[in-house]
């Protein structure tokens, strides 16, 4: 007989897929010896414009630029707010608190390699996201499979195809191997989030990929100013030889006694100019003329419209305001409630890639480990700047899940782990009227004159359940 029950059942039930024991992504070659190099760049502008890679250009503009540096600050301050972790009973999906202090074990010795810890993690997992057109981690499992080893996050650009599966519905991610064998990295424990993606592609959007143009054209304007200034910017002097009566005054008229004259005169010359200091004056004869050149406005031009129309393009391809970006030239510098919504929502956006990313280390935890758990990772909010306004919600959240228990819409084991995160209350019975009542009752004692008040307390007492 047909059993509607047993194909809800089978609908419900998700295969997990089959953990893997080995690692399938593999360090670039280039990573494998990292030589620890504070050189310098001489040239911001040709190093750009001769790097062909956009990524490799988005990462010298972060690295190198005022700009890219702040913007990615700007980022990822933002989105590391702090998270918080809640289990659940797979069961009942009622919330457990007995593996908390193994759990903060397994966060802080994550990411060994820097010992940076699940805090770090994420870090770089928003890093990666606006930099390099993703999120992607590689878990690696023990090969006694009852624990996690680490976490290793895998570098989105070293993806270098994606291939269609026909026969498992999906794609295939392909990392360059030394080897040159092509490997698909969802063959093991492979988690990989694209940053804004557009339809039917399966690979990311760079971010910053406008700012590469853009900085661009913002350096060639900064050194082509440099020009105009170290050209006419400074005066310089131009000294005249008056050739007529320097002849006239030679005592020796051949045309050998008049050149090495003339060469005498002008290296004389020369080299009294190159002596002369600051604060020296300049005495020649009157067939000798020096006089300024340039240092005014006449022959220069005005660059102040360029950089006008270059700052808005500045702040927009890195997707912030002017004034986080530090570049609001008039107006008001406060920020706008909507300008920050829309830098906020812009982080959330990737913050919810860092989640997915963020459940699947933790679910993974929890499945070799044998617990029958969940986790669900919540986000501190970014727009809270004060402790009394996170104080004020906590108080506003424990009363309304007050309410609940009272309305006997929850019991009070949830009401006690939802408002202060205890598992349960420490006592079953409520010690008198609920905190709301008490304040009540307290108004309308001080003021017996007021009867319906008192009225609609007693209806409440009287109609409520208060045990």
């Amino acid at each position: 007989m047909f059993n509607i029950q047993n194909v809800k059942k089978a609908k419900n039930e998700k295969e997990e897929k089959e953990i893997s024991y080995e690692r399938i992504s593999v360090v670039p070659s280039d990573l494998q010896n990292i030589f620890v190099s504070n050189t310098k760049t001489s040239d911001l502008l040709s190093e750009l414009n001769n790097t062909s890679n956009l990524v490799d250009a988005i990462e010298l503009i972060i690295d190198n630029t005022p700009d890219g540096k702040m913007a990615k600050n700007i980022y990822l301050r933002l989105a590391n707010q702090g998270f918080n972790v809640t289990w659940k009973n797979a069961t009942n999906n009622r919330t457990v608190k007995r593996y908390d202090a193994e759990f903060r074990s397994f966060c802080a010795r994550m990411g060994k390699n820097n010992s940076a810890g699940i805090d770090g993690i994420i870090d770089q997992l928003h890093e990666s996201s606006i930099a390099r057109g993703g999120m992607a981690v590689e878990i690696l499992v023990s090969k006694s499979a009852n624990d996690i080893e680490d976490v290793v996050l895998v570098d989105p650009a070293s993806i270098v195809e994606f291939q269609w599966l026909p026969d498992q519905n999906r794609y295939a991610a392909y990392q360059q191997q030394t080897s040159g064998k092509k490997v698909d990295l969802y063959e093991g424990n492979f988690f990989f989030v694209p940053h804004e993606p557009k339809v039917g592609h399966p690979d990311g959007t760079l971010q910053f990929a406008p700012a590469v143009t853009t900085m661009s054209q913002y350096l060639q304007l900064l050194q082509d100013s440099l020009t105009v200034l170290n050209r006419i910017g400074f005066p310089r002097y131009k000294t005249t030889i008056n050739r007529k009566s320097l002849v006239e005054s030679s005592v020796d008229k051949s045309e050998e006694g008049q050149r090495k004259l003339f060469e005498r005169t002008f290296n004389e010359v020369r080299s009294n100019l190159a002596r002369i200091g600051k604060n020296n004056d300049i005495i020649s004869f009157d067939d000798i003329q020096t006089e300024p050149l340039g240092g005014g406005n006449s022959g220069g031009i005005d660059v102040r419209a360029w950089f006008e129309a270059i700052e808005p393009l500045v702040v927009n391809s890195f997707q912030l305001t002017p004034v986080l970006m530090g570049r609001l030239t008039s107006g008001s510098y406060s920020l706008g409630s909507v300008e920050f919504k829309i830098v906020t929502d812009t982080v959330d956006s990737m913050r919810r890639g860092s989640k997915r990313i963020l459940e699947e280390i933790f679910k993974m935890w929890a499945r070799v480990k044998g617990y029958n758990i969940y986790p669900v990772v919540t986000y501190n909010p970014i727009d809270w700047e004060k402790e009394i306004d996170k104080l004020d919600v906590q108080l506003k959240k424990m009363e309304y899940y007050r309410r609940a228990e009272e309305y006997k819409y929850i019991d009070k084991s949830t009401a006690a782990m939802e408002s202060v995160g205890v598992e349960k209350p420490s006592s079953e019975q409520s010690d008198g009227f609920y905190e709301y009542v008490q304040r009540y009752f307290s108004l309308n004692e001080n003021n017996e004159n007021n009867t319906q008040g008192n009225g609609q307390l007693n209806n409440t007492i009287e109609g409520g359940d208060n045990s």
